[in-house]
C-alpha cells in the first residue's frame, strides 16, 4: 500500500496523522568491539581466560611479537558460534587456538593451543612461525 493512499484511508477513518507517522526505530545492535588481535578457544581445561600459566605463556608468546596485554582479547567459545562471534569484533589479526577453529579470512590465524605448546618442545617453532605471520599482518 503506497503513502497517499494508507493516508486517505486513515483519514476516512478520522485518525488524525500524528498517530500513524511511522517513526524509524533506531538500531540497537550489540556495538562492536575494536581490538589488535582476538584470540579464540574453544572450551578448555586449561583456558587462557582464566589466570594462570597457560594465560601468561599467552602474553609471553604475543608480547614476542611486540603485543601489549591492552591489545589482545581473549575469548572462550563454542565451536559452532565462531562466525557469530567474529561478527561482534574489528580485530586486525585472529588467532584461532583449538582444532575444531578453521580459518576463514587473510586475518585468521590457526596454531596450537598454550597449553599443549607447554607440554611439547616440538610444538614451539610451529607456534613461532604462526606467531611471526601473525605480526606481518598487525603491521
Amino acid at each position: 500500500m503506497n503513502t497517499s493512499l494508507r493516508s486517505h484511508y486513515l483519514e476516512t477513518l478520522g485518525i488524525p496523522e500524528f498517530l500513524h507517522i511511522q517513526v524509524k526505530v533506531q538500531d540497537l545492535s550489540v556495538p562492536i568491539i575494536d581490538t589488535q588481535c582476538l584470540v579464540i578457544e574453544t572450551k578448555n581445561a586449561h583456558s587462557f581466560c582464566q589466570m594462570g600459566e597457560t594465560q601468561d605463556f599467552l602474553f609471553k608468546m604475543l608480547g614476542a611479537i611486540g603485543l601489549e596485554k591492552s591489545d589482545i582479547k581473549c575469548l572462550s567459545i563454542n565451536d559452532d558460534n565462531l562466525n557469530q562471534t567474529l561478527e561482534q569484533y574489528n580485530a586486525k589479526a585472529i588467532l584461532l587456538m583449538s582444532v575444531g577453529l578453521k580459518p576463514s579470512s587473510h586475518k585468521h590465524f590457526s596454531t596450537h593451543h598454550p597449553s599443549e605448546v607447554l607440554t611439547s618442545e616440538q610444538l614451539k617453532r610451529e607456534t613461532w612461525e604462526v606467531l611471526k605471520k601473525v605480526k606481518q599482518c598487525l603491521k
